[in-house]
């Protein structure tokens, strides 16, 4: 059986209405529907596309799209695709939403095929329109005759009345009469004849102008913003009009999308589409309390993938989600992961709790599942081939029962690097580890018979002890950026990293070995550094 697009079978194929190809296809999942395939080689076929695609996205805005259609522009490939719905028959007043939103696109009632999902309407079927210009719009040819100049009748020629001649006297004979005398008077018609000939020719430039417009030559608007396209095109005359559009990956405001394509030759008046993208985010479903097989099918639904699944004790049943990371209702795009956190059913005494697997987890990551379970977190940097801010162990390991609040050690992989201020023209320096201590020579005795001298024990190496580290960011700055560490004889430990605002102030006792020092970053710039 043929084959279109590689992946839908031909059931019956439909005839043929000019660039239009209408099927009736089954899909691999066994789906049967109306697919309509476009022959796009010509402008006007191209246009018809591109219309019908731009109702589609609208009608997917809005919220009246029914979950399956498929929308194909990719080169030699125009196709869209429409499941099988089941056709229901509405009242005028319920189809109103769904006609406004195809009006502007020349779409009416008899386009399409309506059903409905949980009450509420839904397009089951839109039947593509085969000429280029919308339903109900009349295109009439402009083609008025000039119109002719007026005339005047030539002024009424006035006599004068003659005086009476004398009558002849004695003599004279009636053949001495008076002769008429013509004179020129062209100079007086001459001003009359310019403006006649000046007023001519503005009058074929103007219809010359009118019947011949300009043409113009449409520049490739796609990557620009609003303000940009419509400058590069301001001196066209052009109906420029702006949809909306969504892709994450884009930058916002940015134009998607232009009909005509560039390249088109387009005169004064013609219509310009620039679809302007307005990413729209998601946020994370309400997974908290469902079972784990539940939170797996809303996380699906709502476009996301399962990240991975972390274990924890709780008195809730075992499988049952306890929280989500990111957390319930944060805009996340589309396609990301969502790591859960899930009841392993194993209640601990109340007074205890059990040490979570952190190991593959972000230093964020396990620093809220530690809270989650009741536990605090010490972070400390180890060099490690490992990304950078990726946990590669923990003191003590997971499954161990703890008091609540104990502080458990996090072992994050980072380069061995100090933090030094933007404006040093030295380079950072490298830590090393302590070069052991060199063993204290001991003296040759003098007297052969005393007794030689008893060795001091060498060091064990830097002694361990608790400090309380604190920091309050300066009322002067009202959001920043902060980074607290503290590097003893051993390694540099980031205690605190993140923004943060105002007021803000840190507090937290940790562990050091031997002597340490106190550095804080704000905003990528040193700004405290004391012993401690």
């Amino acid at each position: 059986m043929s084959l279109l697009d590689d992946k839908f079978t031909i059931l019956s194929e439909e005839p043929a209405q000019g660039f239009l190809r209408p099927y009736w296809v089954q899909t691999p999942e066994g789906i049967k529907g109306q697919l309509y395939w476009f022959e796009v080689h010509t402008p006007e076929a191209r246009t018809a596309f591109h219309r019908y695609k731009n109702v589609i996205r609208r009608l997917e805005a809005q919220g009246f799209l029914p979950p399956g259609v498929l929308v194909s522009a990719n080169p030699g490939r125009y196709y869209v695709f429409w499941p099988e719905q089941a056709k229901a028959a509405l009242k005028a007043r319920r189809l109103k939403p769904l006609l406004e939103v195809l009006e502007p696109f020349g779409y009416q009632e008899s386009d399409l095929e309506v059903s409905e999902v949980g009450g509420r309407p839904l397009v089951g079927k839109l039947r593509p329109q085969v000429s280029s210009s919308p339903k109900g719009s009349s295109r009439t040819d402009l083609s008025p005759s000039l119109p002719a100049l007026p005339t005047e009748p030539p002024p009424a020629k006035v006599e004068m009345p003659r005086k009476p001649s004398p009558p002849p006297r004695i003599g004279e004979t009636r053949s001495r009469l008076p002769k008429p005398v013509h004179r020129a008077n062209w100079p007086g018609w001459l001003p009359g004849l310019l403006m006649l000939a000046l007023g001519s020719m503005a009058l074929w430039q103007a219809a010359n102008s009118y019947l011949n417009p300009p043409e113009y030559v449409l520049p490739d608007l796609v990557g620009k913003t609003p303000r940009q396209a419509l400058e590069a095109v301001r001196a066209y005359g052009l109906k420029v009009e702006f949809v909306e559009g969504s892709d994450v990956s884009l930058p916002r405001d940015q134009i998607l999308e232009q009909t005509p394509d560039p390249g088109t030759r387009v005169k004064p008046g013609r219509r310009l589409e620039l679809v302007v993208n307005k990413p729209r985010f998601g946020s994370v479903p309400t997974v908290s309390g469902r079972s784990l097989e539940d939170a797996r099918q809303a996380l699906e639904a709502a476009g996301y993938r399962l990240a991975g699944i972390t274990r924890i004790a709780s008195g809730d049943t075992a499988d049952t989600v306890l929280s989500s990371i990111p957390r319930e209702g944060q805009p996340l795009p589309p396609g990301q992961g969502v790591r859960l956190l899930v009841s392993s059913g194993a209640r601990p005494p109340a007074r205890e709790t059990l040490v979570p697997d952190l190991t593959g987890l972000t230093e964020e990551e396990a620093r809220y599942i530690l809270t989650v379970a009741e536990l605090q977190a010490q972070t400390v940097q180890v060099a490690s081939g490992a990304p950078d801010g990726l946990v590669i162990g923990q003191e003590p390991g997971p499954g161990v029962v703890l008091p609540r609040e104990t502080v458990v050690r996090v072992l994050v992989a980072a380069q061995p690097m100090a933090s030094v201020p933007k404006a040093s023209p030295f380079a950072p320096p490298r830590l090393e580890p302590p070069r052991p201590p060199e063993p204290t020579p001991i003296p040759e005795p003098t007297n052969p018979n005393a007794n030689p001298p008893t060795p001091s024990p060498a060091p064990t190496g830097p002694q361990e002890r608790r400090v309380n580290v604190s920091y309050t960011l300066p009322e002067n700055i009202p959001s920043a950026v902060v980074v607290i560490t503290v590097q003893d004889e051993v390694l540099v430990n980031t205690v605190f990293e993140g923004p943060v605002q105002q007021p803000w102030s840190f507090s937290q006792e940790i562990v050091v070995r031997g002597s340490a020092v106190l550095r804080v970053v704000v905003n990528g710039e040193q700004v405290l550094e004391t012993p401690l």
